[in-house]
Protein backbone atom coordinates (compact mmCIF):
# COMPACT_ATOMS: atom_id res chain seq x y z
CA UNK A 1 0.00 0.00 0.00
CA UNK A 2 1.24 3.32 -0.97
CA UNK A 3 -0.84 5.49 1.45
CA UNK A 4 -3.89 6.56 2.91
CA UNK A 5 -5.77 8.99 0.75
CA UNK A 6 -8.74 11.18 2.37
CA UNK A 7 -10.41 12.35 -1.39
CA UNK A 8 -12.58 15.48 -0.73
CA UNK A 9 -14.90 16.35 -3.18
CA UNK A 10 -16.57 19.79 -3.92
CA UNK A 11 -19.37 20.28 -5.03
CA UNK A 12 -17.93 22.41 -8.74
CA UNK A 13 -18.93 20.90 -12.21
CA UNK A 14 -15.25 19.31 -12.27
CA UNK A 15 -16.88 16.85 -9.73
CA UNK A 16 -16.79 14.27 -12.26
CA UNK A 17 -12.80 15.01 -12.51
CA UNK A 18 -12.69 13.76 -8.97
CA UNK A 19 -13.90 9.80 -9.89
CA UNK A 20 -10.92 9.79 -12.39
CA UNK A 21 -8.56 11.02 -9.85
CA UNK A 22 -10.08 8.41 -6.97
CA UNK A 23 -9.15 5.39 -10.13
CA UNK A 24 -5.70 7.25 -10.43
CA UNK A 25 -4.82 6.81 -6.53
CA UNK A 26 -6.49 3.45 -6.84
CA UNK A 27 -4.24 2.49 -9.35
CA UNK A 28 -1.20 3.60 -7.77
CA UNK A 29 -1.72 1.47 -4.56
CA UNK A 30 -3.22 4.42 -2.55
CA UNK A 31 -5.99 3.16 -0.33
CA UNK A 32 -8.68 5.94 -0.94
CA UNK A 33 -11.75 7.33 1.73
CA UNK A 34 -14.21 9.61 -0.30
CA UNK A 35 -16.32 12.52 1.34
CA UNK A 36 -18.33 14.21 -0.44
CA UNK A 37 -19.95 17.75 -0.24
CA UNK A 38 -23.99 17.68 -0.42
CA UNK A 39 -23.86 19.63 -3.67
CA UNK A 40 -20.92 17.35 -4.96
CA UNK A 41 -23.04 14.05 -4.21
CA UNK A 42 -25.70 16.11 -6.72
CA UNK A 43 -23.39 15.86 -9.59
CA UNK A 44 -21.89 12.68 -9.23
CA UNK A 45 -23.25 9.37 -7.22
CA UNK A 46 -21.35 8.03 -4.23
CA UNK A 47 -21.94 4.87 -4.98
CA UNK A 48 -18.84 5.39 -7.80
CA UNK A 49 -17.18 6.88 -5.71
CA UNK A 50 -17.31 3.71 -3.56
CA UNK A 51 -17.15 1.07 -6.29
CA UNK A 52 -13.89 2.75 -7.16
CA UNK A 53 -12.30 2.22 -3.82
CA UNK A 54 -13.92 -0.47 -1.86
CA UNK A 55 -15.00 2.42 1.08
CA UNK A 56 -17.90 4.16 1.47
CA UNK A 57 -18.30 7.50 0.27
CA UNK A 58 -19.34 10.12 3.72
CA UNK A 59 -21.95 12.65 2.49
CA UNK A 60 -23.21 13.50 5.78
CA UNK A 61 -22.40 13.62 9.30
CA UNK A 62 -25.90 12.07 10.21
CA UNK A 63 -26.92 9.81 7.01
CA UNK A 64 -26.09 6.77 8.90
CA UNK A 65 -28.93 6.36 11.99
CA UNK A 66 -27.36 3.44 13.47
CA UNK A 67 -23.70 4.94 12.68
CA UNK A 68 -24.13 8.80 12.62
CA UNK A 69 -21.77 10.27 10.62
CA UNK A 70 -17.90 9.94 10.63
CA UNK A 71 -15.89 9.55 13.41
CA UNK A 72 -13.26 12.10 11.89
CA UNK A 73 -10.72 12.02 14.82
CA UNK A 74 -10.16 8.06 13.95
CA UNK A 75 -9.78 8.41 9.89
CA UNK A 76 -7.11 11.58 10.85
CA UNK A 77 -5.11 9.47 12.74
CA UNK A 78 -4.24 7.12 10.19
CA UNK A 79 -4.39 9.21 6.73
CA UNK A 80 -1.36 10.40 4.98
CA UNK A 81 -2.67 13.51 3.06
CA UNK A 82 -6.14 15.02 2.08
CA UNK A 83 -6.96 16.12 -1.49
CA UNK A 84 -9.94 17.80 -2.19
CA UNK A 85 -11.00 18.23 -5.77
CA UNK A 86 -12.47 20.00 -6.88
CA UNK A 87 -11.94 22.95 -4.33
CA UNK A 88 -14.24 25.49 -4.70
CA UNK A 89 -14.14 28.77 -3.42
CA UNK A 90 -16.86 27.78 -0.99
CA UNK A 91 -14.43 24.85 0.74
CA UNK A 92 -11.45 27.20 0.13
CA UNK A 93 -13.12 29.91 2.33
CA UNK A 94 -14.14 27.72 4.92
CA UNK A 95 -10.59 25.64 5.40
CA UNK A 96 -9.21 29.05 5.74
CA UNK A 97 -11.77 29.79 8.30
CA UNK A 98 -11.91 26.74 10.43
CA UNK A 99 -15.14 25.99 9.29
CA UNK A 100 -16.62 23.00 10.31
CA UNK A 101 -20.78 22.27 9.17
CA UNK A 102 -20.46 19.17 7.09
CA UNK A 103 -18.52 16.03 6.73
CA UNK A 104 -15.27 17.08 4.59
CA UNK A 105 -14.85 20.21 6.58
CA UNK A 106 -15.45 18.55 10.01
CA UNK A 107 -12.26 16.17 8.32
CA UNK A 108 -10.58 18.67 7.31
CA UNK A 109 -10.38 20.59 10.28
CA UNK A 110 -9.53 17.37 12.20
CA UNK A 111 -6.73 16.41 9.56
CA UNK A 112 -3.37 16.16 10.37
CA UNK A 113 -0.72 15.61 7.99
CA UNK A 114 -0.25 16.85 4.42
CA UNK A 115 -2.86 18.78 1.80
CA UNK A 116 -2.90 19.16 -1.72
CA UNK A 117 -5.75 21.48 -2.67
CA UNK A 118 -6.85 21.98 -6.24
CA UNK A 119 -9.10 24.82 -7.05
CA UNK A 120 -11.57 25.04 -9.80
CA UNK A 121 -14.23 27.50 -10.39
CA UNK A 122 -15.09 30.54 -12.16
CA UNK A 123 -11.56 33.23 -13.69
CA UNK A 124 -13.63 36.13 -11.47
CA UNK A 125 -13.91 33.95 -8.73
CA UNK A 126 -10.50 32.65 -8.63
CA UNK A 127 -9.18 36.23 -8.80
CA UNK A 128 -11.33 37.82 -5.96
CA UNK A 129 -9.08 38.86 -3.21
CA UNK A 130 -11.33 36.85 -0.72
CA UNK A 131 -10.18 33.82 -2.59
CA UNK A 132 -6.46 34.68 -2.96
CA UNK A 133 -6.51 35.92 0.62
CA UNK A 134 -7.73 32.12 1.43
CA UNK A 135 -5.16 30.46 -0.60
CA UNK A 136 -2.47 32.32 0.85
CA UNK A 137 -3.46 31.70 4.40
CA UNK A 138 -3.47 27.81 3.63
CA UNK A 139 -0.22 27.96 1.73
CA UNK A 140 0.90 29.11 4.72
CA UNK A 141 -0.18 26.22 6.85
CA UNK A 142 1.58 23.71 4.78
CA UNK A 143 -1.19 22.93 1.89
CA UNK A 144 0.12 21.90 -1.48
CA UNK A 145 -2.11 23.70 -3.86
CA UNK A 146 -2.49 22.67 -7.92
CA UNK A 147 -3.30 25.65 -9.49
CA UNK A 148 -5.99 25.77 -11.78
CA UNK A 149 -4.96 26.22 -15.54
CA UNK A 150 -6.25 28.05 -18.61
CA UNK A 151 -9.39 27.07 -20.72
CA UNK A 152 -12.98 26.90 -21.68
CA UNK A 153 -14.86 27.17 -18.61
CA UNK A 154 -18.06 25.46 -17.65
CA UNK A 155 -20.16 28.38 -17.95
CA UNK A 156 -18.58 28.74 -21.43
CA UNK A 157 -16.31 31.61 -20.81
CA UNK A 158 -12.53 31.44 -21.09
CA UNK A 159 -9.78 31.68 -18.57
CA UNK A 160 -7.73 31.02 -15.81
CA UNK A 161 -10.01 28.61 -13.45
CA UNK A 162 -10.06 25.05 -14.94
CA UNK A 163 -9.21 22.07 -12.92
CA UNK A 164 -5.68 20.81 -13.59
CA UNK A 165 -5.01 17.82 -15.41
CA UNK A 166 -5.86 14.74 -13.16
CA UNK A 167 -2.02 13.59 -13.55
CA UNK A 168 -0.79 16.52 -12.27
CA UNK A 169 -3.12 16.31 -9.45
CA UNK A 170 -2.31 12.59 -8.75
CA UNK A 171 1.46 13.63 -8.89
CA UNK A 172 1.73 16.38 -6.37
CA UNK A 173 -0.53 13.54 -4.30
CA UNK A 174 2.18 10.82 -4.56
CA UNK A 175 4.77 13.46 -4.07
CA UNK A 176 3.23 14.46 -0.46
CA UNK A 177 2.76 10.23 0.97
CA UNK A 178 5.45 8.97 3.07
CA UNK A 179 8.07 7.05 0.69
CA UNK A 180 8.58 3.04 1.86
CA UNK A 181 10.64 0.30 0.02
CA UNK A 182 14.64 -0.07 -0.81
CA UNK A 183 14.12 2.98 -2.96
CA UNK A 184 12.81 5.47 -0.38
CA UNK A 185 13.28 9.04 -1.12
CA UNK A 186 15.96 8.35 -3.82
CA UNK A 187 15.46 10.82 -6.39
CA UNK A 188 15.23 8.84 -9.65
CA UNK A 189 14.98 10.17 -13.60
CA UNK A 190 14.03 8.00 -16.68
CA UNK A 191 14.20 8.69 -20.26
CA UNK A 192 11.41 6.14 -22.29
CA UNK A 193 10.59 6.12 -26.38
CA UNK A 194 11.52 7.24 -29.28
CA UNK A 195 12.93 10.60 -30.63
CA UNK A 196 11.60 11.64 -34.09
CA UNK A 197 14.29 14.33 -36.12
CA UNK A 198 12.65 16.17 -38.98
CA UNK A 199 13.05 15.60 -42.47
CA UNK A 200 10.82 18.44 -43.54
CA UNK A 201 7.57 19.57 -42.18
CA UNK A 202 5.65 16.37 -42.47
CA UNK A 203 8.42 13.19 -41.95
CA UNK A 204 10.86 12.16 -39.62
CA UNK A 205 13.65 9.78 -38.96
CA UNK A 206 12.61 7.70 -35.85
CA UNK A 207 13.20 4.16 -34.95
CA UNK A 208 11.01 1.00 -33.30
CA UNK A 209 11.26 1.76 -29.68
CA UNK A 210 7.44 1.59 -27.65
CA UNK A 211 8.91 3.30 -24.84
CA UNK A 212 7.25 0.49 -22.71
CA UNK A 213 10.59 -0.63 -20.84
CA UNK A 214 10.98 3.21 -19.71
CA UNK A 215 7.67 2.99 -18.71
CA UNK A 216 8.17 0.11 -16.48
CA UNK A 217 11.19 1.16 -14.62
CA UNK A 218 9.83 4.48 -13.96
CA UNK A 219 6.68 2.38 -12.41
CA UNK A 220 8.78 -0.17 -10.60
CA UNK A 221 11.23 2.41 -8.81
CA UNK A 222 8.12 4.66 -7.86
CA UNK A 223 6.71 1.31 -6.24
CA UNK A 224 9.81 0.76 -4.83
CA UNK A 225 9.50 4.03 -3.04
CA UNK A 226 11.47 6.70 -5.44
CA UNK A 227 10.52 9.90 -6.25
CA UNK A 228 10.22 9.50 -10.23
CA UNK A 229 9.85 11.74 -12.99
CA UNK A 230 9.72 10.26 -16.57
CA UNK A 231 10.44 12.30 -19.44
CA UNK A 232 9.03 10.41 -22.50
CA UNK A 233 9.09 10.48 -26.29
CA UNK A 234 6.10 10.87 -28.63
CA UNK A 235 4.02 7.33 -29.22
CA UNK A 236 4.59 6.15 -25.78
CA UNK A 237 1.44 5.77 -23.39
CA UNK A 238 1.81 7.33 -19.83
CA UNK A 239 -0.28 5.55 -16.72
CA UNK A 240 -1.90 7.68 -14.31
CA UNK A 241 0.36 8.67 -11.37
CA UNK A 242 3.59 9.45 -13.20
CA UNK A 243 5.21 13.04 -12.88
CA UNK A 244 5.95 13.36 -16.78
CA UNK A 245 7.71 15.85 -18.80
CA UNK A 246 7.19 15.06 -23.25
CA UNK A 247 10.01 15.48 -25.64
CA UNK A 248 9.75 14.87 -29.66
CA UNK A 249 13.37 15.50 -30.68
CA UNK A 250 17.01 14.77 -29.30
CA UNK A 251 17.15 18.22 -28.91
CA UNK A 252 14.11 18.82 -26.93
CA UNK A 253 15.39 15.32 -24.86
CA UNK A 254 18.61 17.24 -24.05
CA UNK A 255 17.10 20.41 -23.17
CA UNK A 256 14.84 18.20 -20.78
CA UNK A 257 17.45 17.15 -19.24
CA UNK A 258 19.62 20.17 -18.66
CA UNK A 259 16.43 21.01 -15.94
CA UNK A 260 16.12 17.81 -14.62
CA UNK A 261 19.33 15.47 -14.04
CA UNK A 262 20.47 17.88 -11.48
CA UNK A 263 17.48 17.16 -9.31
CA UNK A 264 18.04 13.19 -9.79
CA UNK A 265 20.24 10.85 -7.74
CA UNK A 266 19.82 8.44 -10.41
CA UNK A 267 19.03 8.62 -14.53
CA UNK A 268 18.55 5.65 -16.12
CA UNK A 269 18.82 6.45 -19.82
CA UNK A 270 16.58 4.30 -21.80
CA UNK A 271 15.45 6.51 -23.93
CA UNK A 272 16.15 5.33 -27.81
CA UNK A 273 17.54 8.62 -28.73
CA UNK A 274 18.26 8.47 -33.00
CA UNK A 275 22.41 8.34 -34.07
CA UNK A 276 21.31 11.08 -36.53
CA UNK A 277 19.78 13.54 -37.79
CA UNK A 278 19.55 15.43 -41.15
CA UNK A 279 21.48 18.08 -41.15
CA UNK A 280 18.94 20.73 -42.98
CA UNK A 281 15.11 20.38 -42.66
CA UNK A 282 13.26 20.67 -46.11
CA UNK A 283 10.85 23.44 -46.03
CA UNK A 284 7.15 22.30 -46.83
CA UNK A 285 6.60 19.09 -48.06
CA UNK A 286 9.40 17.21 -50.21
CA UNK A 287 7.89 15.80 -53.14
CA UNK A 288 8.61 12.12 -54.74
CA UNK A 289 8.42 13.66 -58.46
CA UNK A 290 11.37 15.78 -57.62
CA UNK A 291 13.15 12.63 -58.01
CA UNK A 292 15.91 10.81 -56.14
CA UNK A 293 17.43 12.61 -53.70
CA UNK A 294 20.44 12.35 -51.23
CA UNK A 295 19.57 13.61 -47.25
CA UNK A 296 22.76 14.40 -45.60
CA UNK A 297 23.28 13.07 -41.73
CA UNK A 298 24.80 14.80 -39.06
CA UNK A 299 25.39 12.92 -35.56
CA UNK A 300 23.88 13.77 -33.17
CA UNK A 301 24.82 14.99 -29.98
CA UNK A 302 25.37 12.41 -27.21
CA UNK A 303 22.85 13.21 -24.51
CA UNK A 304 24.71 11.01 -21.82
CA UNK A 305 27.13 13.85 -21.99
CA UNK A 306 24.46 16.16 -20.50
CA UNK A 307 23.68 14.22 -17.51
CA UNK A 308 27.36 13.93 -16.96
CA UNK A 309 27.83 17.74 -16.75
CA UNK A 310 24.93 17.99 -13.96
CA UNK A 311 25.86 19.23 -10.83
CA UNK A 312 25.77 17.52 -8.55
CA UNK A 313 26.67 14.59 -11.00
CA UNK A 314 23.89 11.56 -10.74
CA UNK A 315 24.61 7.92 -11.15
CA UNK A 316 24.17 7.53 -15.03
CA UNK A 317 22.80 4.30 -16.12
CA UNK A 318 22.63 3.77 -19.77
CA UNK A 319 20.74 1.38 -22.14
CA UNK A 320 22.15 0.20 -25.29
CA UNK A 321 20.52 -2.43 -27.81
CA UNK A 322 23.04 -4.57 -29.67
CA UNK A 323 23.48 -7.40 -31.80
CA UNK A 324 23.82 -10.79 -29.76
CA UNK A 325 27.40 -11.97 -30.66
CA UNK A 326 28.76 -8.51 -30.05
CA UNK A 327 26.67 -7.59 -27.15
CA UNK A 328 29.03 -7.80 -24.06
CA UNK A 329 31.78 -6.10 -26.01
CA UNK A 330 30.24 -3.44 -27.30
CA UNK A 331 28.34 -2.61 -24.08
CA UNK A 332 31.27 -2.05 -21.78
CA UNK A 333 32.57 -0.11 -24.52
CA UNK A 334 30.01 2.22 -24.46
CA UNK A 335 30.01 2.41 -20.43
CA UNK A 336 33.94 3.03 -20.71
CA UNK A 337 33.54 5.80 -23.81
CA UNK A 338 30.56 7.39 -22.60
CA UNK A 339 31.71 7.54 -18.84
CA UNK A 340 28.80 5.99 -17.63
CA UNK A 341 28.49 4.16 -13.77
CA UNK A 342 26.46 0.64 -15.77
CA UNK A 343 25.30 -0.16 -18.66
CA UNK A 344 22.10 -2.73 -19.54
CA UNK A 345 21.98 -4.05 -22.73
CA UNK A 346 19.43 -6.09 -24.90
CA UNK A 347 19.68 -8.08 -27.71
CA UNK A 348 18.30 -6.79 -30.73
CA UNK A 349 18.55 -10.00 -33.39
CA UNK A 350 16.41 -12.65 -30.85
CA UNK A 351 13.31 -13.21 -31.91
CA UNK A 352 10.55 -12.57 -29.59
CA UNK A 353 12.39 -9.83 -27.34
CA UNK A 354 13.55 -6.30 -27.41
CA UNK A 355 12.05 -2.81 -29.05
CA UNK A 356 7.82 -3.54 -29.48
CA UNK A 357 7.73 -6.86 -28.18
CA UNK A 358 6.52 -7.28 -24.51
CA UNK A 359 9.62 -9.42 -23.73
CA UNK A 360 13.14 -8.69 -23.24
CA UNK A 361 16.46 -10.34 -22.38
CA UNK A 362 19.69 -8.33 -20.67
CA UNK A 363 23.05 -7.98 -19.49
CA UNK A 364 24.01 -5.69 -17.27
CA UNK A 365 27.75 -4.20 -16.18
CA UNK A 366 28.66 -1.65 -13.71
CA UNK A 367 31.74 0.24 -13.16
CA UNK A 368 32.07 -0.76 -9.48
CA UNK A 369 32.58 -4.44 -11.51
CA UNK A 370 29.06 -5.73 -10.78
CA UNK A 371 27.60 -8.43 -13.56
CA UNK A 372 24.51 -10.22 -14.16
CA UNK A 373 22.63 -11.58 -16.54
CA UNK A 374 18.37 -11.62 -16.44
CA UNK A 375 16.47 -14.36 -18.87
CA UNK A 376 13.84 -13.27 -21.00
CA UNK A 377 11.23 -11.87 -18.69
CA UNK A 378 8.29 -9.53 -19.01
CA UNK A 379 9.24 -5.36 -19.16
CA UNK A 380 7.67 -5.21 -16.22
CA UNK A 381 9.86 -7.44 -14.31
CA UNK A 382 12.84 -6.78 -15.70
CA UNK A 383 12.76 -3.39 -14.64
CA UNK A 384 11.91 -4.51 -11.29
CA UNK A 385 15.21 -6.79 -11.23
CA UNK A 386 17.24 -4.41 -12.61
CA UNK A 387 16.38 -2.12 -10.15
CA UNK A 388 16.82 -4.31 -6.94
CA UNK A 389 19.89 -5.36 -8.63
CA UNK A 390 21.28 -1.62 -8.70
CA UNK A 391 19.70 -0.33 -5.57
CA UNK A 392 23.21 -1.09 -3.01
CA UNK A 393 25.02 0.93 -5.54
CA UNK A 394 22.89 3.75 -5.32
CA UNK A 395 22.34 3.80 -1.29
CA UNK A 396 25.52 3.24 -0.55
CA UNK A 397 26.56 6.09 -2.66
CA UNK A 398 28.91 8.91 -0.46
Amino acid sequence: MRGRVVLGVGGGIAAFRAVELARALVHASCQVYPILTWAASQLVTPRTFAVLTGHKAQVSLWSDPESPGIDHTQLSQRADLLVVCPATANLLAKMASGVADDALTTYALAHRRAVVLAPAMNTFMWEKPAIQQALHILKGRGAVVVEPVFGRLADGEVGVGKLAPVETICAACLDQLPRTGPLADLRLLVTAGPTREALDEVRVLTNRSSGRMGVALALAAQALGAEVRLLVGPGVTVPEGLASFPFFSAEELGKLLTIHAPWAQVVLHAAAVADFRPRQVARGKLDRRQGPMTVELEPVPDLTQTIRAAVPKPYVVIFAAEQGSQLAQRAQRKLAEKGADAVVANPIDEPGVGMEAPLNRAELWTVGGRQASFPPMPKEELAREILLTLAGEWLHRP
